[in-house]
């Protein structure tokens, strides 16, 4: 049973849905009673890295700490260690972290890559580095775990790869892309892409050539795993004057994209943007940063007024409500970045809130008095 829970837990990671994996390993960390996970390496580890990535470095921190218990000399989890001190700002000792992890292992390229950034780097970049989340590049890989929990600590020391290898290797574990050729356009469709005049109001009218175009973009931007663009057109599509056949496969197309993570998210858009042209952005995914304001907690959900752009109370550029579905624990008197989806809810935007990165270390102005 332990190996089943494991496994889910790192499917879930693999997939992002680090709220999830949190969920179903913490009542597990709590039992410590149970022989069948006391000495799992595998899940103190994996439910710091999914507090890592929502930005809960508390958490991380302690469940690191617990894993530590069970293997000090793990490469994997000295890495991992280090990103928290970076989220705290205590670069002096990321870099000694990283020097141990390069003691236990001198080919981990990832730890060298990390300590050769933090030399060359001044304090004030590195911490605009961090609160922009790009020190996931440097974060440890997992993956699934084929040992038993207690023998699950070495198959991870297995695991390190340089920056750009990560994501690579990661996009190789997953399956290839789903074949969109069954949902290719036929001919009539490609000649009758515009439809008969219907009644009722569009917001985009496209010429039959225009609306074959952005259909096919769609499926050329799935494969670049462009997914944000992918939804944009059809979005597009799906508010235009294309024919009912062209419009049920474009929203069908919708089941195949996928959640992006916060160092995978490719075409971001600005608030402007979204606010601009709402229909065109529904269901796209964004990075936003700011502070929050009105935060409401429960056992099963967090809500918030987010303050976009608003990390140093100037350059306000708008207000938008966001719901986690699940308890998320933060500082709502710092900034953070917040992972979510765009939705809808009675013509109001809203974001569905999937994570968020919050550094512990003080801004700037904070320091002051």
């Amino acid at each position: 049973m332990a190996e089943n829970i494991l496994d889910k837990a790192g499917r879930l990671f693999r997939k992002r849905r680090y709220g999830e994996v949190i969920s179903l390993l913490e009542p597990v960390a709590l039992a410590v009673d149970d022989p069948a996970y006391k000495n799992s390496f595998d899940l103190y580890f994996l439910l710091g890295m999914s507090c890592l990535y929502t930005g809960d470095t508390g958490g991380a921190s302690a469940y690191f700490s617990r894993a530590w218990k069970i293997n000090m000399r793990n490469p994997a989890l000295l890495l991992a260690q280090a990103a928290v001190f970076l989220a705290q700002g205590k670069t002096a000792e990321a870099c000694g972290a990283y020097l141990d992890a390069l003691h236990q292992d001198p080919e981990n390229k990832k730890a060298a890559k990390a300590l050769e950034f933090l030399r060359k780097t001044e304090d004030d970049e590195v911490e605009r580095f961090v609160r922009r989340g790009k020190a996931v590049r440097f974060y440890p890989a997992a993956r699934k775990s084929r040992l038993r929990p207690v023998l699950a600590a070495a198959a991870v020391m297995l695991v390190c790869l340089v920056p750009a290898g990560f994501i690579l290797a990661r996009r190789a574990a997953v399956p290839p892309r789903a074949d969109l050729s069954a949902f290719s356009l036929s001919v009539d469709e490609r000649r009758s892409a515009a439809g008969s005049e219907q009644e009722g109001t569009y917001r985009y009218i496209l010429t039959s050539s225009q609306i074959v175009d952005s259909y096919e973009a769609i499926k050329t931007y799935f494969n670049r795993f462009r997914d944000n663009a992918a939804q944009v057109e059809i979005n597009r599509l799906l508010n235009s004057n294309a024919s009912v056949s062209v419009r049920r496969k474009a929203r069908q197309l919708m089941d195949y994209l996928s959640e992006p993570g916060f160092d995978t998210l490719k075409d971001n858009y600005s608030y402007a943007e979204v606010y601009e042209e709402p229909d065109l952005y529904l269901d796209c995914w964004v990075i936003w940063y700011g502070l929050a304001a009105n935060v409401t907690r429960t056992e099963n959900s967090t809500d918030f007024s987010f303050l976009v752009g608003y990390d140093r109370k100037a350059d306000l550029q708008g207000m938008i409500r966001v719901h986690f579905p699940r308890a998320l624990s933060f500082d709502p008197d710092r900034p953070f970045e917040v992972l979510g989806q765009i939705k809808s809810d009675g013509g109001h935007l809203f974001l569905q809130g999937s994570s968020i990165y919050q550094t512990v270390r003080p801004a700037p102005e904070e320091k002051k008095g």
